[in-house]
């Protein structure tokens, strides 16, 4: 939680939905307002493929970046910004923001929360 209140804050508020989840798909920690089960396992394989494009929520996002350790995808139909960021081994933060965010500025926050959480997460 500390880790998503941190975001938030550094964003300016913009980022709204945040969670942890491992690449088998478990969801570890989830903020109310979202629901990742069903897509947690797709979005950390859409990074290790370097896929053009991930759905969340059944909201497509396309691929703005990728590398093996994170990946920026910004909705074309103005639903947000969506960004995976490795915590380490196979534990992944991934986080929303609306539309008005700047898709670098985001991964920045989420990378740093990701960061603050290296060691924390047990699963």
């Amino acid at each position: 939680m500390e880790a998503y209140t941190r975001a938030y804050n550094d964003s300016g508020h913009m980022i709204q939905a945040f969670g942890v989840v491992n690449a088998n798909g478990q969801v570890l920690w989830q903020t109310n307002n979202w629901d990742l089960s069903k897509d947690a396992k797709a979005l950390v394989s859409a990074v290790a493929q370097k896929a053009a494009s991930v759905i969340q929520n059944q909201v497509k996002y396309s691929t703005m970046r990728s590398n093996p350790d994170s990946l920026v995808a910004r909705s074309a139909a103005g639903n947000g910004t969506l960004v995976l960021v490795r915590i380490e081994g196979d534990k992944w933060v991934v986080a929303w923001a609306n539309a008005s965010a700047t898709p670098d500025g985001i991964y920045v926050d989420v990378d740093r929360s990701a960061k603050f959480l290296k060691g924390k997460i047990r699963a």
